[in-house]
């Protein structure tokens, strides 16, 4: 798989998504906050549990 495959994945997945958005703007950003906020509550998770702090 490349990068392009990945991209045009990812297109079809959240296309849906975005137009449900863009007729409802705060349902929209709120998702997107909750999504992101998944997100970096994993990377700093991960981050701070891969440092031994015994």
């Amino acid at each position: 798989m490349s990068a392009s495959t990945g991209i045009l994945l990812l297109d079809f997945i959240c296309r849906p998504f975005l137009k449900f958005g863009l007729k409802f703007p705060m349902i929209g950003f709120t998702l997107l906050f909750i999504v992101y906020g998944f997100i970096a509550y994993g990377a700093l998770k991960s981050a701070f549990l891969s440092e031994n702090h015994y």
